[in-house]
């Protein structure tokens, strides 16, 4: 029996882009160190997210990200464990983002094998996707269900899965988001 549920669609802001969090290397794309609730109480992406569902980052207004309108990323959340599992898991022991950390039964990293990394190319979202677009902080997740299929319908078909751009910030960049480990 075929599943007719429609996937959920989180979008957010990707302020600056180093290639860390998205993390698109290797055959995996993961969020493991950002969009996580900060207080354990207001929870985000990374909690609220489920296998199926889709993440979209987009550009920010800082010159350290692709701007407005345009796609960073997407991803079709294959996978979700805990970062004490990510931690372990012999497919990311030498992944960039893969770190000791506070709380790591508690938070949770996004994993895909169905990915568009698109960094610093200019793909734009476009008027027909533009209201998917989240501008400033926190994200969004309440689409109406054709936009969220006919979105995945157009990435899926006029993209390979994969990286199509360098990231916003180049791969030399040091990135200082191991201090969001902090309670």
């Amino acid at each position: 029996m075929k599943n007719d549920k429609v996937p959920g669609l989180f979008s957010y802001v990707v302020e600056h882009d180093a290639g860390f969090a998205p993390h698109p290397f290797g055959s995996y794309c993961t969020l493991a160190h950002c969009k996580f609730s900060r207080n354990g109480k207001a929870r985000n992406i990374v909690e609220l997210a489920g296998v199926e569902d889709w993440i979209l980052g987009t550009g920010g207004a800082s010159t350290r990200s692709a701007g407005h309108g345009k796609i960073v990323y997407a991803m079709k959340v294959t996978e979700k464990m805990t970062l004490a599992e990510y931690q372990k898991d012999k497919r990311f022991v030498k992944r960039r983002d893969n770190f000791q950390c506070d709380r790591m039964t508690e938070r949770f990293v996004l994993i895909s094998e169905q990915f568009y990394y698109f960094g610093k190319s200019n793909v734009e979202l476009g008027k027909k996707f533009s209201e998917l677009e989240k501008r400033g902080p926190k994200f969004k997740n309440r689409f109406d269900s054709k936009l969220i299929l006919d979105f995945t319908e157009w990435i899926q078909k006029n993209f390979k899965t994969g990286i199509h751009g360098k990231s916003c910030e180049g791969t030399k960049i040091k990135c200082k988001c191991k201090t969001i480990c902090s309670k």
